[in-house]
C-alpha cells in the first residue's frame, strides 16, 4: 500500500454535454453572436466540467486547458508565434480564428493529427519574420484566476503546453537546418516560460501541469532541447510542484532516465495504457520524493475499467515503495464522450454495463484510488462481474473468424497490375480529369429531412424521394460546372464512418457521444461490440439514382476498413487487426454490389491510415502490414476495369510512403493545400507511378481560391507528377461548406484546369 494516494484529471471535453460550444462557435463565425456571448458559453461549459470533477471527488483538476479551437493553436497565439501573413492583426481570438480558418490573402495554418489520435491540431509556423516573441497571457490568467476562485488554489492545477512540445510541433518556413531553428526558437521561448511559471506560482496554486507529449518521441534531436530548457525554466517557482505529463506512449529509456534526474520535478505522469512505462519504472525504479502520476484509466476509451488489467498494474506499482501515488486517466478525457447519463439505448444494451464515458471515468479514478489506499471498491467488483457477463454474451458464431483465417495471398491482390488495368479504366476522359472528394454541402434542408425521419414525421419512402431530389440537384450542379468525374454528393450521410457503421452488424451508436475532431467539428464514433458484418448493400441505391441522370461516370463512395476502425471505439478483447479484416470483408462485398450496379470508379477513403501508426519503429512495420492488407482485402476483388480511388488527409505520410504504394490504388487523392506540397514531393521521391489527386485548395477555409492560384498549383503539381497520372480535385469533402463558396471554388478549379490543359502538348481532340 502506498503512503499517500491522490486523484487527478489531465483535462476534460470542451464541446459540452450537448455540443454547446460547437453551436456557439458556428454562430460567432456567422456573425450571429459576439465574442462576449461566445466566451460566456465557453465558461459555462468549462465550469460544468469542473463541477463534475468536484462532485466525483477528484483532488487535482486541470484548468487553463480549455480553448475555443485547438490547444496548440491557442498556445501559439498566447506565445506570439505568429506567421508574417497574420502579424498585421491584433492579438486575440480574431487572429487565432484567422490562423485556423484563413482569411482573404492569408492561407490558414496547416493541420495535422495529434500524435496517434483522431484529434487535429493547427501547426504553428515560424518564418523569417519571427525575431522575437510578444506573448500575451491575459486571457489565460483570467481563466486561471477564475478557476482558483471556484475550485481553490490546491485543487486548480494550471496546464502549460511545454516548450519542447511547442518547438517539436512547429513548422519552420525558414531556410536552413530545422534542428538549429528549433534551438533558436527555444532560446526565445525559455525566458517566456520562466516568466509564465513564475507568475503562475505567484497565484498560489500548489501544482502546475507541464504537458510534454514530445517526451514519447524516440527522436535523439529532442534530447538536447529538453536538457536546454529544463530545469532552467523552473528556477522561480518557489514551493509550487511541477507535474511533468506525457501520454499516448511510453517515454523510452533515455527520456525516463533523464526525468529521474530533475530535482525540480515533483510529479511525473506516465501513461500505463499504451507503451511500456511499467517496464521502465520496474527497471530503473522511481524516486521516493516524487509523486507518480499513474495513467491507468484509459482516457481514449469508452470501455469500463477492467480490474483484471488495472489491478495487476496497481500491484506492480505498489512494489516500488512509492511515497506518493496519483491515480488518473492516461490522458485528457477530451477524447471520450461527455457522459453516459443520456444514453438510454446504450445503458440498456448488453454492452451497457461495460461502458464508461468521461463522467463515468471520473468515478473509476476515485474508485481505483480507494483500492490503492487498501479499501474495497464496489465499483471495481461490479466491473469485474460486468465484463464476465458481457464476454459470455458475445456471439459464438465463428463464420467470420474462420473466413479471415482462410485468407490467401490471392485475396489481397488485384487480378492485373496497375500498368495493365489502368488502360482499361474510364476511357474518354480528358487529361487532368476534374472531380471532387465526395460530399457536397449539408444544408439545413438536408439536416431537417434527417431529423424528420428520425422523429417518424416522414416515412422512409418520403425521405428517399427527397434525398433523390437532392442528388438530382447535385448532379445538375456538376454538369453545369463541367466536372469530368461526378459524385452523388452524399446527402443521405451524417458522417463518413457512422453512415456505414449504422448499416453493419456488430456496432452500437450513442445519441450524444460526440468528441471534438478540430474547431467546431465533432464526430460520434461507433462502438464495436461484436463481430462485424454487412447484411445488405449500403450505397447502391443512391449510386443508381445519380448514374441514371448523367453520362459522366459517378464515383461509388465508401470508407475504408482502417478509417472505420480508427475513427470508432474498437473492442478490447480481440486484436485491431482482426476487426480491420472483418470490415475489409464487408467493404469487399459492397464493391462487388456497386460493380453489379454499373459503377466504374469507386473511392475507398482511408484518411486515418497514418494517424494510428505506432510511434516506435519496432512496431510500425506490423501495423502497416495489417492495415494495408485490410485495405487490399476490401479492394482487391474489384474488376480491372473498375478504377479504385482512395483519399488521405492531414497526416505526415513521409514515413509510410512504401506502405501507401503497396495499397495498390489506381488514384490517391491527398490533402495538399495545408502541406505546402510536402506530401506530393514525398510521393515523387519514392517514384510513385500511379494516379494522384493533390488537393488544389483548402476546403476548411471559407476563402474562395482565385483561378490563378489554382493554375499555379496545377503547374507545380506537374513538376512532380506525370500529366497522365494527375487528377484535379479539392483537398477534402465539401460537406461543411456553403453552396455559394462551393460553386465558386469548383468553377475556378475547372477554369484553371482548362487553362493548364490548353498548354499541354498532349492535348486531346
Amino acid at each position: 500500500m502506498v503512503a499517500a494516494v491522490t486523484t487527478g484529471c489531465l483535462g476534460f471535453g470542451r464541446m459540452g454535454p450537448n455540443r454547446e460550444l460547437k453551436f456557439a462557435l458556428e454562430k460567432h463565425w456567422r456573425g450571429d453572436i459576439d465574442e462576449e456571448k461566445l466566451l460566456e458559453v465557453a465558461k459555462n461549459v468549462e465550469e460544468s466540467a469542473w463541477d463534475l470533477q468536484v462532485d466525483a471527488g477528484i483532488d487535482k483538476i486541470a484548468v487553463g486547458d480549455f480553448c475555443l479551437y485547438d490547444n496548440v493553436l491557442q498556445w501559439a497565439e498566447w506565445l506570439g508565434i505568429i506567421p508574417s501573413r497574420f502579424s498585421h492583426m491584433e492579438q486575440g481570438t480574431g487572429r487565432m480564428f484567422a490562423m485556423a480558418r484563413g482569411i482573404d490573402g492569408a492561407e490558414a495554418l496547416s493541420m495535422k493529427k495529434w500524435l496517434t489520435s483522431n484529434y487535429h491540431y493547427m501547426v504553428p509556423e515560424v518564418d523569417q519574420s519571427l525575431k522575437s516573441l510578444t506573448p500575451n497571457f491575459t486571457s489565460y490568467f483570467q481563466d486561471i484566476n477564475r478557476a482558483i476562485s471556484k475550485l481553490g488554489a490546491n485543487k486548480a492545477t494550471p496546464v502549460v503546453i511545454g516548450p519542447i512540445t511547442m518547438a517539436r510541433f512547429c513548422s519552420f518556413k525558414c531556410e536552413g537546418n530545422t534542428d538549429l531553428q528549433r534551438f533558436a526558437l527555444l532560446d526565445l521561448l525559455i525566458p517566456v516560460y520562466k516568466e509564465l511559471l513564475t507568475k503562475l506560482s505567484q497565484t498560489g496554486v500548489t501544482e502546475i501541469q507541464i504537458h510534454e507529449p514530445a517526451l514519447v518521441f524516440a527522436e535523439s534531436s529532442l534530447s538536447p532541447l529538453f536538457k536546454q530548457a529544463y530545469p532552467s525554466i523552473l528556477g522561480s517557482i518557489g514551493n509550487t510542484s511541477i507535474n511533468m505529463v506525457s501520454f499516448f506512449e511510453d517515454v523510452g529509456e533515455e527520456n525516463y532516465r533523464w526525468l529521474l534526474t530533475l530535482k525540480d520535478i515533483k510529479v511525473i505522469t506516465l501513461d500505463f495504457t499504451r507503451g511500456d512505462n511499467l517496464s521502465l519504472v520496474n527497471k530503473y525504479g522511481f524516486p521516493k520524493n516524487v509523486t507518480l502520476g499513474a495513467g491507468i484509466i484509459d482516457g481514449r476509451s469508452i470501455w469500463k475499467i477492467d480490474p483484471r488489467k488495472a489491478l495487476p498494474i496497481l500491484s506492480e506499482l505498489s512494489k516500488l515503495n512509492l511515497t506518493s501515488l496519483r491515480i488518473q486517466a492516461s490522458s485528457s478525457l477530451q477524447f471520450a464522450p461527455w457522459s453516459l447519463s443520456c444514453e438510454a439505448n446504450l445503458i440498456s444494451h448488453t454492452t451497457g454495463p461495460v461502458l464508461a464515458f468521461s463522467e463515468q471515468k471520473l468515478a473509476e479514478i476515485v474508485a481505483l484510488g480507494e483500492v490503492a489506499r487498501g479499501k474495497p471498491s464496489p465499483l471495481l467488483d461490479g466491473a469485474k462481474k460486468a465484463w464476465t457477463k458481457y464476454q459470455a454474451a458475445l456471439s459464438a458464431d465463428q463464420t467470420i473468424s474462420k473466413r479471415i483465417a482462410s485468407l490467401t495471398e490471392a485475396d489481397f491482390t488485384r487480378a492485373e497490375v496497375y500498368s495493365v488495368r489502368r488502360k482499361k479504366q474510364l476511357p474518354g476522359l480528358p487529361p487532368l480529369p476534374t472531380t471532387t472528394i465526395g460530399s457536397f454541402p449539408q444544408t439545413k434542408e438536408i439536416r431537417s429531412l434527417r431529423n424528420q425521419l428520425k422523429k417518424n414525421k416522414i416515412t422512409k419512402e418520403e425521405y428517399n424521394a427527397s434525398i433523390d431530389k437532392q442528388i438530382s440537384f447535385m448532379i445538375g450542379i456538376q454538369e453545369a460546372l463541367g466536372l469530368d468525374i461526378f459524385v452523388h454528393g452524399e446527402p443521405e450521410r451524417t458522417d463518413m464512418v457512422e453512415f456505414f457503421a449504422q448499416q453493419m452488424d456488430g456496432m452500437l451508436f450513442s445519441q450524444n457521444g460526440w468528441v471534438q475532431s478540430f474547431g467546431s467539428r465533432c464526430v460520434r464514433p461507433p462502438i464495436f461490440w461484436n463481430d462485424i458484418s454487412r447484411p445488405a448493400a449500403m450505397t447502391t441505391r443512391e449510386f443508381e439514382v445519380a448514374q441514371k441522370q448523367t453520362k459522366k461516370p459517378v464515383k461509388g463512395m465508401l470508407t475504408g476498413p482502417v478509417t472505420i476502425l480508427n475513427w470508432s471505439f474498437p473492442r478490447v478483447d480481440i486484436s485491431r487487426r482482426e476487426q480491420a479484416m472483418q470490415i475489409g470483408l464487408a467493404i469487399r462485398k459492397e464493391i462487388a454490389d456497386l460493380e453489379k450496379s454499373g459503377c466504374m470508379v469507386i473511392q475507398v477513403d482511408e484518411p486515418a491510415l497514418r494517424e494510428a501508426m505506432p510511434l516506435r519503429n519496432s512496431q510500425k512495420e506490423e501495423y502497416l502490414k495489417w492495415t494495408v492488407d485490410s485495405f487490399r482485402l476490401a479492394t482487391a476483388g474489384a474488376k480491372s476495369e473498375t478504377q479504385i480511388h482512395t483519399h488521405m488527409c492531414y497526416c505526415e505520410f513521409a514515413d509510410c510512403m512504401e506502405a501507401i504504394d503497396r495499397m495498390d490504388t489506381d488514384v490517391n487523392s491527398i490533402e495538399n493545400a495545408r502541406s505546402d506540397d510536402a506530401t506530393l514531393r514525398a510521393f515523387r521521391d519514392i517514384g510513385y507511378g500511379k494516379g494522384l489527386g493533390p488537393g488544389t485548395y483548402d476546403i476548411h477555409s471559407p476563402v474562395v481560391p482565385p483561378v490563378d492560384f489554382i493554375e499555379k498549383k496545377l503547374k507545380s503539381f506537374l513538376e512532380c507528377v506525370e500529366v497522365e497520372n494527375l487528377v484535379v480535385n479539392p483537398d477534402c469533402g465539401l460537406k461543411t461548406r456553403a453552396w455559394p463558396e462551393t460553386i465558386a471554388a469548383i468553377k475556378n478549379m475547372v477554369e484553371a484546369t482548362k487553362i493548364v490543359r490548353a498548354n499541354l502538348d498532349i492535348m486531346q481532340n
